[in-house]
């Protein structure tokens, strides 16, 4: 069948939820916004355009598809890949904006009410609203995980939030027709508040890719897991990773390998493991070797004085790239310095406080510190 070709790459399972979307939000808002005028519901008329701001969101949602689906070009030579993150910040946007809109109409029907005109026919309708909306949520959601999509995740965030709202406008429909109380201009400040939290964390959700949020644990862990395991690897540090869209995911790595391996061989080591990240991730992978002196007693003396040090200014220091080279009377000890999150310290003082106590130790040695602040 022809929606079939849909289903063939992730762009496509975009386009195809984002146009249910826009039929099943052009229906609910069709009739909802018929029912509103009819019934004089504020908290109906709102829920309406709630729904018809969802189409156009829909829409920007399936125009984000399609052009993070465009292949990489000079002008954008990592791909289209983010334009789905704005896709899902149009989203967002759009319902804060709604959210805000309804606030306002909300607090003019508290302060002058109105007889509504409504009916079970409404009640029934609107639950079956609540019943497609929630649907559409699962939909989107299963649709996220699967293809790691952040603007359905903010699509299926603001269908839930949808269901609450209008499961709200149904209580003030309840109350109308069994009690004879008007709480429609309530109904619907909840029904605004709902859609503004919604609105909210979506922008959040949606912000943190395209400010560069701390990769995922489980990729970061994969990624070391893999490298690690080649018995050729003594360890691996300075690992970053770019976000470009969920399919553009370029990473560098440091790998530390034994001096003495021949530079064929690692070369022949680091292609297959960029290889190997490739075709498990789907990432583009650039490894760096470091080279490690093993066998030599000076070294390894040396070594252990710096990690010594590092350990009694705090325990969370780790060194690597670390070489020996004399200088006049004593050596020079060159090395990185991997700097955890929310160290007191700056980097001068760091490399001061290290520097006396080095000092104090070895009179005639100094050393030459780099600072690696952590990215993964």
């Amino acid at each position: 069948m022809f929606w079939k070709k849909f289903f063939k790459t992730r762009e496509g399972f975009g386009q195809f939820v984002s146009g249910a979307g826009i039929c099943v939000n052009i229906l609910l808002s069709g009739v909802k916004l018929i029912i509103g005028l009819m019934s004089g519901a504020i908290s109906i008329i709102a829920d309406a355009f709630n729904n018809l701001s969802d189409v156009g969101t829909s829409a920007i949602m399936l125009a984000g598809f399609k052009i993070s689906a465009k292949p990489p070009d000079e002008e954008h030579p990592f791909g289209h890949g983010r334009a789905e993150y704005l896709a899902g910040l149009f989203v967002a946007a759009g319902m804060i904006l709604v959210g805000a809109k309804l606030l306002y109409s909300s607090v003019e029907k508290i302060m002058t009410p109105e007889i509504l005109n409504v009916d079970r026919i409404t009640l029934l309708v609107l639950g079956l609203s609540v019943a497609a909306k929630f649907f559409l949520g699962i939909f989107y959601r299963y649709v996220a995980r699967k293809i790691n999509s952040a603007a359905l995740n903010a699509a299926a965030l603001d269908s839930f939030t949808d269901c609450l709202a209008t499961s709200v406008v149904m209580i003030s429909v309840v109350t109308w027709i069994n009690l004879g109380v008007n709480i429609d201009g309530g109904a619907g400040v909840f029904v605004s508040a709902f859609i503004l939290r919604g609105g909210f964390t979506a922008l959040k959700e949606i912000l943190n890719p395209l400010l560069g949020v701390r990769p995922n644990q489980e990729l970061i862990d994969g990624i070391k897991k893999i490298v690690t395991d080649a018995p050729e690897v003594l360890g691996v540090h300075d690992l970053i990773i770019h976000n470009y869209g969920a399919k553009n995911i370029f990473v560098s790595l440091h790998v530390e390998m034994p001096a003495t391996l021949k530079l064929l061989e690692a070369h022949e080591i680091i292609d297959g493991l960029e290889r190997k990240l490739q075709s498990t991730f789907g990432i583009s992978a650039t490894l760096h070797v470091d080279p490690v002196v093993q066998g030599d007693k000076s070294f390894d003396e040396h070594k252990e004085l710096a990690e010594k040090i590092l350990a009694e200014i705090d325990t969370r220091l780790s060194l690597h790239d670390f070489r020996v080279v004399p200088y006049k009377t004593g050596r020079k000890l060159i090395f990185d310095v991997a700097v955890p999150w929310n160290f007191l310290m700056t980097d001068r003082e760091l490399r001061k406080n290290f520097q006396r106590r080095l000092i104090e130790l070895h009179a005639d040695d100094r050393a030459i510190i780099h600072f690696d602040h952590q990215y993964c």
